[in-house]
């Protein structure tokens, strides 16, 4: 899981995340959820997981993927230096009814990362440049 220390500070308010109130954010079909998992990417370190990797953890367990997407965890400070989790995350969109099934694979809903009150969410990101993206 992530370490935290106060030196780095990755930041995104709410506005910019489109996933504040525990509601799916925009572009997400109705009856989809999205869940997320550690890309298990390592500051100055391996890149972690793709998203052909993590999703096919879902399908092996007979779950459907609509899409997948890079994101970052933010709102948490992380310190600098290199060897700890980078907060680089996979996301994932599944049809709702298989939540439990995805939870029980090790992935967890992302509303779980949107807390408002802490300015603490999530962004999506290309994976490659960490580029935000819509």
């Amino acid at each position: 899981m992530i370490k935290t220390a106060p030196l780095i500070l990755l930041v995104a308010g709410c506005a910019g995340l489109g996933a504040c109130g525990g509601e799916e954010p925009q572009g997400v079909i109705p009856g989809d959820a999205l869940v997320y998992e550690s890309r298990q990417a390592i500051t100055c370190g391996t890149r972690g997981l793709t998203t052909q990797q993590s999703a096919q953890k879902l399908i092996n367990g007979g779950i459907d993927v609509v899409r997948s997407n890079c994101g970052v965890i933010t709102g948490i400070v992380l310190p600098a230096v290199c060897g700890i989790d980078s907060a680089e995350i996979i996301i994932h969109e599944i049809r709702r009814v298989n939540l439990r099934d995805a939870g029980q694979r090790g992935f967890h809903p992302v509303t779980e990362l949107v807390d408002p009150a802490h300015e603490m969410g999530y962004m999506k990101v290309d994976c490659e440049t960490r580029a935000p993206l819509p």
